[in-house]
């Protein structure tokens, strides 16, 4: 059959009764393709339409549609070609088909298509065939094929036949075109790999390679040459890439397309191509369905797989699943429903592509499903065409390259749509003045408006738009008309033909297009005639023309999809708009049912209903309802509810919108018309709809169809009795529980108003928009754990109604799967939580808005195993319950929200269990009643057709109908038939608690009364008459003999021997979270009993977990305390000892770890029945004699600390050990849930009362846990090791201690200090608290006061003195517990702190543990064994082997400069008393009288046993001699000694031995002894006093000011300290020296900081000690000795004191007496390398100037002459850079020298008596004469100036004036005459200064001075 004559011929005359004569008036030419063109001319530019037809070109006016310019192929017509510009080309044309041609220019931004389509019909190049190699896709092979290069494109063609199987067009080409291949081994090669054409529209590329006889580089560069002259396009060739043909073929492969995206259905159709398989297939006029069935002759048909996503239709391969064809929705500008063929349709594009053809049995379906996509994601109406768009209709067709530089817009500017209005106008007019009297007049009408329809998009003209009259009259007149004398329920009208029906809808797309311009609506709503013309068109019989109009009606009344910005922007004139539409079409009452009618036929199209629900939404739903006639409104509700069954029918529909509307409008009826909802609700119970959607509902995969069931479920079953009871018995109660939750306001407005997402974008928005808010729609996507709905797609699928569509639902069930389990929820934490209707588990389509605006979110990735419930967003459905809410209200009453959620989730609950075992149960037997109605439907309707959905009206009563039985139906679930129930809960789940033993926080209806059953079920034997053999007869097989156990409360099918244990948990769990509200239980004293005699371990562990429970209630502590709870508590604490594995601490020593690998301790020993004694034995042995049944509960047993035998029952650490069955807990456990019941003990009663006073007596608790029965194992718990033990056992211990003297002083005994400092771990800080409250509270003196003199050192006071540092007792003690944890657990080194892991872990812990010995592995076989205290040799650390510790300060560290140059001292003054005091100490520590032959007689131990050899081992006595005795000392082994001090210890301490109290004094002194030696501790130690005094120096130099009040008190020490025998000339020897340089510093810093030090220093004579020590190191001292020579730096500090000590006019008398000092005075100015002595030596000068006698002794000494040479050393200019930085040595010497020049000036100033400083002195004639001969008088002047820049400058610089004549000659005659007079001294020493009055310098002999007199 010709299928495309018959689809895109011209079209009969439009009225289906037109006549005869206007059928046979020849039309106008079919148009091939139409452009607009601007034609260059001399005239100018002319704009013109250049229309292309089989036989010519034509050129028109756009404004009239007249031919201007007419050329014919044959004659007048030769080529066309591009010109350089991008849009002109010329047509070479002659006018007379005679003369020459001639090229008229055009120019057209769609060049490439017109050249194109000229080009096809007049080629203009010559075709040139290539030999080439298709690169096979399936084969991965070469094959031979030839390609054509034409005027247009590529032809690929078969080497042998010839025939065509693909081509290319160039305009169709991508960017880049051409890419080339690489070679086999990815090397870029011209010729080496072949070349790929890239096509546009999603297409696959093809690769080939040039064959023998031609190259790739010759078929590249024809192809290239050839667009670019015939079409003007430059096909890019992109040679960048070193892709190889393998790997062309896996990306082709592999190409992903729309993966990620949400897939919206999937097909089965049949693809018709062309013969060419290329995009230049474009059908032509007389293509049609060839043999092969295809198009065209060649034409063939391929199965395909259509498939529709957000954004993309995919062809894909059936066979591999591959996509072959990829093109985006936004592409596609129309669908096409062939109205001759059933099944064909084909999609239009507004790219360029050509039109796909398809044909699928489910036509309709997978249109209306496209429709329906398209529509919701452009929100514009896309037009569905009865036949193809001819190619000569559209004016600037889209096309390939051209296409993609002008994108395509859907709107039309108002220039184009006014011309074609006016095209439109033109003939219209003669169609309406005709009356068939013009021939063709309506055939040209008819002409002008196919060509209107495919200019004009389908969403209209321009708004503001104005359309003459007679054009909508000539299209109403084209209208056919209805009769009037139908009826409401009359069947449509016949249908007419195909070809007349698509006419009719061209007519009403027309007229659509028209009516969005304001005045033509107005117009039409004004005409009447036009009204009941549209309304009539609903009756028509053809489907097709009825969707039209009803698109149409929809638009007018505010329906169907649209840019929803228009309503808000113009929202008061749109609702008026609306209104009167609505009024206006709906005049006449009988347009309701006709409307409603066309849904009642069973095999309705889904277009039409698709449209006519368009209808009922804009009439009843929002945001358009509103603007609805009241009457109208409940007369079109009640028709549709009148549907019933038939409305159910389109939830089956294939649009997703038609189904979300139709739940919009259920919701509607059941808000609005409570009678029509009730009658629904029981139709859809009866009918099994109801049954169905809980199905789809519970487990469709996520998506639109299951939310819409979930929405449906919630509006038939919403208090609606028989549905809930119906829910009732099919789910179980505890999930049924959740739709009796509270759900608040807002969450119920959220339900109510959105009730679907994917309505979102169409009502949601708007509705947000009427009422003033915005709400934001995220894009839809799958969740991650969501069930691919490919088998839920609608491929090959009929009519969707009747129970077809229930019968594919089952079938599909039996195929998918569920989505993955989510975590498990627990709805008991929660608060109440809101309804939101349509949310799940997952973030799927429907309700992602709301669950994303939603506080509470769902983890939907957890593990659905999970054992507790963790989520705390779900009410609590036992306790929690809606309130009534009025029928008829329209809001929903139960929380269906929380129901849909709590129902995909994962629960494991002690009121429900629900998991995926479940679901599938619930799955299964709701598959198979479905399965079972269909089945009895069926079998109805082959009895009675139809009958199964028929009307509910009265002519069918008597017909045979089915209805479910809904009332018996039930499901059990098996999975559950072994689950122990006790009072409706499920007693191993309500057990199953966290990992650490909390109860979950779950709600129970009565608390009580559950606990008390459970008490109730616990104290009755579970395995009495109940089982056989030990086994449960349900576990033995059915019988009918047997009662049914199973519906047994507290046995669920299960029971015996578990339910005491089960019951004992559940207990637990009740009474912990319900304790308040159940109160004290009479049952704990027997609970404690029980506790301690069973022989049940796990038993025992959970009555544990259950007393643990009870210590919540005072009334219980009490009753558990009067039975013996105490010491049982603690009896089970100490099984933590025999953890087997411990937790690991990165700090543990080697020592620790290797306990792991030792021997048992063998500790038990037991008498036979023989009566002997066997053993020692270990623990296991014990339990291997038990099983073999060698003893027996009346053995005999003992251990150590066990004061005597005892039977096996009576020893409750081996009663227990014995137990049967497997434990609960681990021993780790068990201790912490002992200390847990502990703490509540000793917490229930307070030792102080209301006033805050002490109770006495103590008590009960607090004095059975400080007894030697429990405390000692409290304080050995801290040696498990365990974090939380050693946290809450040093916890428990401070408050035992706490406000209890007597257990107070003696905690040291227990050994609890030594164990807290073994615990390697880092949580210190109850540790900590526990030391600071006892540490210096214990009597470990041995007396039976703990009191010690707080006048004694901390660490004497501390039981930890000798055990740490003292800088950690000192933070301890002064800083408290939390700085003390830290500083422990830190990496220290400074002056405060020095402490570091390893001194923690390789000294304390290690000598600590080597001291407690092998207790830690008896306890692990004997828990009750006692430590015997004994008391712990001092810990040594060697990082403070050479350190000294004073107040709270190391003084090596602090003295260090380089590494702590600045650390902060604080409280001086006690660190100054600290200082002086160990000072004094140490200066009087005299060696002990004890020697150490006597000290190693008192230790029993002899120095062979001790000394260690060179080799390790011991020597004999024989090599000891007395002189290397004290070598010898220092090699004691001091293991060996400690283990000796140890073994005394323990024997003599008076805790064990009160008489040897004096022995163990002894013991103490020796070891202290002996100790000493090691250390080198007897007597003073240099090293220490250096440190004491450096540390004083620092003190002084840094906070001097501080200290100024206070008077030195060490002088006397410090004088002793320098004074030097005169016969001593060892005194500066490396052991003496830097003792005596920090002495000597140490006076010069006390007396510069306060002048009371310095008056106490002469009061002491110290000045002759430190003249004496100057004297002598004078004599060492030259004037090139360097300034840190001992001697050198000695000199410098005592002339710094006597700088001092010269202020005062004592010390000035001290000097003038001391003979010798002033010389050494003069003689310190010589020391040229220690500037520093030499300033001090000048200031000192200068201060003891102002005595006319020390003047004299000054002079006398030489000082002119030593100091006069330091006035020629001032340089200005390094003064002037000494702000500045100065760098190298020479710099700072100069700086040094200009000081010593200006001291010099002052100190001859002062000398003189010139006072220049403003302090007076003596007038001095005999040496200011003497300066003024040797300065010059002027230069001598100036020292009254101060300072003494001017004379300094003055001397060191050349002058020459009248006054002064001073140069380097006269330099060079005084520093001569200086030298001279350094060398004249007197006999006795002195120097005289008459010659140097009488100096005169050569230089100026020949001057004359005038002296002027005044």
């Amino acid at each position: 059959m010709d299928f495309a004559s018959r689809h895109t011929a011209s079209a009969p005359p439009p009225a289906a009764g037109a006549d005869a004569s206007s059928s046979a008036v020849t039309e106008e030419p079919e148009y091939l393709a139409r452009y607009f063109v601007v034609k260059h001319s001399w005239r100018g530019r002319y704009r013109r339409i250049l229309c292309i037809e089989a036989s010519g070109v034509v050129t028109l006016d756009p404004g009239t549609l007249a031919v201007t310019n007419s050329y014919d192929f044959g004659a007048e017509f030769d080529r066309a070609a591009p010109e350089s510009n991008a849009t002109e080309f010329t047509l070479s044309v002659r006018t007379d088909g005679k003369g020459k041609f001639k090229a008229m220019r055009f120019s057209s931004p769609l060049r490439a298509g017109i050249l194109t389509e000229l080009h096809r019909l007049r080629p203009v190049h010559p075709v040139v065939e290539f030999p080439v190699l298709h690169l096979r896709r399936r084969t991965q092979e070469w094959a031979p094929f030839k390609i054509k290069v034409t005027s247009l494109g590529i032809e690929l063609l078969e080497v042998h036949s010839g025939n065509l199987r693909w081509c290319l067009d160039f305009r169709d080409m991508d960017s880049p075109a051409i890419l080339l291949l690489g070679d086999s081994y990815g090397r870029r090669s011209a010729e080496g790999g072949g070349f790929v054409l890239c096509p546009l529209y999603g297409r696959k590329s093809k690769a080939f390679m040039a064959a023998s006889g031609s190259t790739n580089t010759v078929i590249i560069s024809y192809l290239t040459k050839t667009a670019k002259s015939s079409i003007g396009l430059s096909l890019s060739v992109d040679n960048s890439q070193s892709m190889t043909a393998a790997d062309f073929i896996a990306k082709r492969a592999n190409e992903a397309v729309g993966a990620a995206e949400t897939r919206h259905g999937e097909w089965s159709v049949i693809r018709l191509r062309p013969a060419a398989h290329g995009t230049a297939c474009i059908e032509s006029l007389s293509l049609g369905i060839g043999p092969r069935g295809g198009l065209g002759e060649q034409g063939d048909s391929v199965s395909r797989q259509l498939v529709l996503t957000n954004t993309s239709l995919v062809e894909r391969r059936p066979e591999n699943y591959e996509a072959t064809i990829v093109r985006p929705l936004s592409a596609v500008s129309a669908l096409v429903r062939f109205a001759e063929e059933p099944q064909m349709f084909a999609f239009e594009f507004n790219d360029g592509c050509p039109i796909h053809v398809y044909a699928s049995t489910s036509r309709d379906n997978l249109i209306a499903t496209v429709l329906d996509v398209l529509q919701t994601q452009r929100q514009c109406a896309i037009p569905v065409l009865p036949r193809l768009t001819m190619p000569g209709h559209r004016i600037d067709p889209p096309c390939g390259a051209s296409n993609l530089q002008i994108p395509h817009h859907a709107a039309v500017d108002m220039e184009a749509a006014n011309m074609y209005i006016k095209h439109l106008a033109a003939v219209a007019k003669e169609a309406v003045a005709s009356s068939d009297t013009i021939p063709g007049a309506k055939i040209r009408l008819w002409r002008r408006i196919r060509e209107f329809n495919a200019c004009i998009p389908y969403t209209g003209v321009p708004i503001n738009i104005e359309v003459p009259e007679v054009v909508l009259m000539a299209l109403i007149s084209l209208l056919p008309a209805t009769p009037q004398n139908l009826t409401a329920d009359a069947p449509p009208l016949p249908p007419p033909s195909p070809k007349a029906a698509a006419t009719i809808m061209g007519f009403v797309a027309c007229l659509r297009r028209l009516l969005t311009s304001r005045s033509v609506s107005s117009h039409v709503m004004a005409f009447p005639v036009a009204v009941g013309r549209i309304m009539g068109l609903l009756r028509n019989g053809s489907e097709g023309v009825a969707a039209e109009a009803a698109g149409l009606v929809a638009m007018l009344i505010g329906g169907g999809p649209g840019d929803t910005s228009m309503l808000m922007d113009t929202r008061g004139e749109s609702h008026a708009t609306y209104m009167h539409a609505k009024s206006v079409l709906f005049a006449q009452p009988i347009y309701v049912p006709v409307l409603v009618s066309r849904l009642k036929p069973l095999s309705v199209s889904p277009l039409l209903s698709l449209s006519v629900v368009e209808i009922l939404e804009a009439m009843l739903c929002d945001p358009h309802g509103e603007t609805t006639q009241h009457a109208t409104f409940v007369e079109l509700l009640r028709q549709v509810a009148g549907l019933r069954r038939r409305l159910f029918a389109l939830f089956a529909h294939p649009a997703e919108s038609v189904r979300e509307t139709i739940s919009v409008i259920m919701r509607t009826i059941a808000e609005e018309d409570a009678i029509a909802a009730e009658s629904m609700r029981d139709a859809a119970l009866k009918d099994g709809a109801l049954l169905r959607h809980l199905l789809n509902a519970f487990f469709f995969p996520a998506g639109e169809r299951r939310d819409v069931s979930r929405q449906l479920v919630a509006l038939w079953a919403d208090s609606y009795q028989p549905a809930l009871d119906l829910l009732s018995r099919i789910l179980p109660p505890g999930l049924v529980a959740y739709l009796h939750t509270r759900s608040d306001e807002d969450s119920q407005n959220q339900y109510d108003e959105v009730p679907l997402s994917r309505r979102q974008r169409r009502i949601l928005q708007q509705r947000r928009a009427l009422g003033g808010k915005s709400t934001e729609t995220p894009e839809q996507g799958m969740p991650p754990n969501s069930v691919d709905d490919g088998d839920f797609r609608h491929a090959n699928v009929g009519p969707y109604g009747g129970a077809d569509v229930h019968q594919r639902h089952v079938s599909q069930y039996s195929t998918a799967h569920t989505p993955s389990p989510a975590t498990s929820v627990d709805p008991s934490r929660a608060v109440p939580h809101v309804a939101v209707p349509e949310s799940v588990p997952e973030n799927h389509q429907l309700g992602i808005s709301q669950l994303n605006s939603h506080p509470y979110s769902v983890d939907s990735t957890a593990n659905g195993d999970l054992i507790e419930s963790s989520h705390s967003d779900f009410s609590v459905p036992a306790q929690v319950v809606v309130g009534n809410t009025p029928v008829g209200s329209g809001r929903l009453l139960c929380n269906w929200y929380g129901f849909w959620r709590a129902f995909g989730l994962d629960h494991n609950r002690a009121d429900l269990i629900w998991n995926e075992r479940t679901r599938q149960e619930l799955r299964e037997a709701l598959q198979a009643e479905v399965h079972n109605l269909d089945v009895e439907k069926e079998r109805t309707d082959d009895i009675v057709p139809g009958s199964s959905v028929s009307e509910d009206d009265g002519s069918s009563d008597t017909l045979p109908r089915i209805s479910w039985n809904y009332a018996e139906f039930l499901v059990s679930y098996p999975s559950l038939s072994k689950e122990v129930c006790v009072g409706q809960y499920y007693l191993r789940l309500l057990l199953e608690s966290g990992s650490n033993y909390r109860a979950q926080d779950f709600p129970l209806r009565d608390p009580v009364a559950f606990f008390r059953a459970l008490y109730h079920r616990f104290l009755c034997d579970a395995d009495i008459g109940l089982t056989v053999d030990g086994a449960v007869p349900d576990e033995l097989g059915s019988s009918d003999d047997w009662c049914d156990m199973g519906r047994l409360d507290g046995f669920g099918g299960g029971g015996g021997s578990s339910v005491r244990d089960l019951c004992s948990r559940a207990m637990a769990i009740v009474y912990e979270q319900h304790y308040k509200v159940i109160g004290p239980f009479d049952g704990t004293a027997h609970i404690t009993v029980l506790l301690d005699r069973t022989d049940d371990r796990a038993l025992r562990h959970r009555l544990l977990l259950l007393l643990k429970a009870f210590m919540n209630d005072l009334s219980n502590v009490e009753a558990c305390v009067l039975v013996g709870g105490c010491v049982l508590a603690v009896d089970l604490l100490t099984v933590a000892h025999e953890a087997s594995e411990r937790t690991a601490i990165p700090l543990q020593s080697n020592l620790i770890a290797s306990t792991a690998f030792t021997e048992p301790s063998k500790e038990w020993m037991y008498i036979d029945k023989d009566g002997t004694k066997v053993g020692p034995l270990e623990k296991d042995a014990i339990r291997r004699l038990w099983s073999k049944k060698s003893i027996d509960w009346t053995t005999k047993c003992w251990a150590s600390s066990m004061s005597d035998w005892k039977r096996l029952r009576d020893i409750r650490e081996l009663r227990w050990a014995l137990s049967v069955r497997t434990p609960v807990l681990t021993s780790t456990q068990i201790g912490d849930a002992a200390l847990s019941i502990l703490h509540s003990m000793a917490s229930a009663h307070s030792d102080l009362d209301d006033a805050g006073e002490i109770v006495t007596p103590t008590p009960m608790v607090k004095r059975i846990l400080s007894s030697p029965r429990c405390l000692p194992h409290v304080a050995q718990a801290i040696l498990t090791g365990e974090p939380s033990i050693v946290e809450v056992s040093a916890s428990l211990l401070k408050a035992i201690v706490t406000r209890n003297p007597k257990a107070m002083i003696r905690l040291y005994s227990t050994g609890a200090f030594y164990f807290a400092l073994a615990y390697p771990g880092s949580n210190l800080l109850s540790i900590a608290q526990l030391f600071s409250a006892t540490h210096t509270h214990q009597a470990f003196h041995g007396g039976e006061e703990a009191a010690v003199s707080s006048s004694l050192p901390l660490a004497k006071r501390s039981v930890l003195g000798g055990l740490l540092p003292e800088s950690l007792l000192y933070v301890l003690e002064c800083s408290g517990p939390s700085a003390f944890a830290a500083a422990m657990v830190s990496d220290s080194d400074t002056p405060e702190i020095i402490w570091t892991h390893k001194m923690r872990a390789e000294h304390l812990i290690r000598q600590v543990l080597q001291h407690l010995g092998d207790f830690s592995q008896k306890l692990a076989q004997h828990c009750h064994s006692l430590y015997d205290y004994a008391p712990m040799p001092p810990v040594t650390y060697p990082n403070l082997k050479d350190e000294m510790w004073c107040h709270r300060y190391y003084l090596r560290n602090l003295c260090d400069d380089i590494r702590f140059p600045n650390w902060p001292i604080v409280e001086h003054v006690e660190f100054l008393q600290s200082l002086l005091a160990m000072w004094r100490e140490e200066l009087t520590r005299r060696p002990m009288d004890l020697s150490e032959e006597e000290a190693c007689k008192i230790l029993e131990i002899t120095l062979d046993d001790l000394v260690i050899g060179e080799n390790g081992s011991s020597k004999k006595s024989s090599e000891l001699n007395l002189a290397n005795l004290a070598k010898n000392i220092e090699n004691i082994d001091e293991e060996k000694l400690k283990r000796q001090y140890r073994k005394l210890a323990i024997k003599y301490h008076p805790d064990k031995n009160p008489e040897g109290r004096e022995k163990f004094v002894a013991v103490q002194k020796a070891y202290e002894r002996l100790q000493a030696s090691m250390q080198g501790l007897q007597g003073p130690q240099v090293w220490r006093l250096i440190l004491l005094l450096k540390a004083q120096c620092i003190l002084y130099k840094r906070y001097g000011h501080v200290l100024e009040p206070f008077k030195y008190a060490g002088y006397p020490m410090l004088l002793n300290a320098v004074t030097v025998d005169k016969d001593d000339s060892n005194f500066l020897s490396s052991d003496r020296a830097p003792l005596l340089i920090a002495a000597s510093e140490l006076i010069w810093l006390t007396c510069a900081s306060s002048s009371l030090n310095g008056e106490e220093l002469i009061r002491d004579s110290g000045i002759p000690l430190l003249a004496t020590l100057l004297s002598r190191c004078m004599g060492i001292v030259q004037p090139t000795t360097p300034a840190h020579e001992p001697a050198a730096r000695i000199v410098t500090n005592i002339m710094h004191t006597f700088s001092v000590l010269s202020q005062f006019e004592s010390g000035r008398l001290e000097i003038l007496k001391f003979g010798g000092l002033v010389e050494d005075i003069v003689h310190c100015t010589e020391l040229e390398f220690v500037p520093s002595a030499v300033d001090a030596a000048l200031q000192t000068a200068a201060n003891v100037s102002v005595s006319s006698e020390l003047q004299n002794a000054l002079l006398a000494a030489g000082f002119l002459w030593f100091v006069l040479p330091l006035l020629l050393q001032y340089d200005s200019t390094a003064e002037e850079n000494e702000t500045n930085e100065s760098h190298g040595v020479g710099a700072r010497v100069q700086i040094a020298k200009n000081l010593h020049a200006i001291h010099t000036a002052q100190a001859l100033s002062k000398l003189c008596g010139l006072g220049g400083d403003g302090i007076s002195s003596p007038s001095n004639l005999p040496a200011f004469n003497t300066l003024r001969a040797l300065l010059t008088p002027r230069l001598a002047d100036m020292l009254r100036n101060y300072p003494p820049k001017e004379l300094l400058s003055n001397l060191n610089s050349n002058l020459e004036s009248p006054e002064i004549i001073w140069n380097s000659s006269t330099r060079g005659e005084l520093l001569k005459f200086v030298d001279e007079q350094r060398t004249s001294q007197g006999p006795d020493g002195s120097y005289d200064l008459t010659e140097s009055q009488s100096f005169t310098y050569q230089a100026l002999s020949k001057e004359l001075k005038l002296v002027m007199s005044t």
